[in-house]
C-alpha cells in the first residue's frame, strides 16, 4: 500500500468516526468540491484547492474565509 493510499484510508477512518450527520456533511462537501473541480477542467480549481490546503496547513484562517 502506498503512502497516498494510507492517507486516504486515514481520512476514511476519521470520517467513519464522526456522527452520522457530520459524515453526511463531509460527503456533501466532498461532492461539491468534485463538482467544482469538474467545472474547471483546465486545472484552475485544483490550484485554488492547493492554495486553500496550504492556508489550512499554515493555520491561516484569515485568508481562508476571504
Amino acid at each position: 500500500m502506498t503512502q497516498d493510499q494510507q492517507t486516504i484510508l486515514m481520512f476514511k477512518g476519521l470520517i467513519a468516526s464522526l456522527p452520522d450527520e457530520s459524515q453526511k456533511k463531509v460527503k456533501d462537501a466532498a461532492q461539491c468540491i468534485r463538482d467544482l473541480m469538474a467545472s474547471y477542467p483546465d486545472g484552475e480549481a485544483a490550484i485554488a484547492l492547493g492554495l486553500i490546503g496550504a492556508e489550512l496547513q499554515c493555520d491561516d484562517r484569515e485568508h481562508i474565509t476571504k
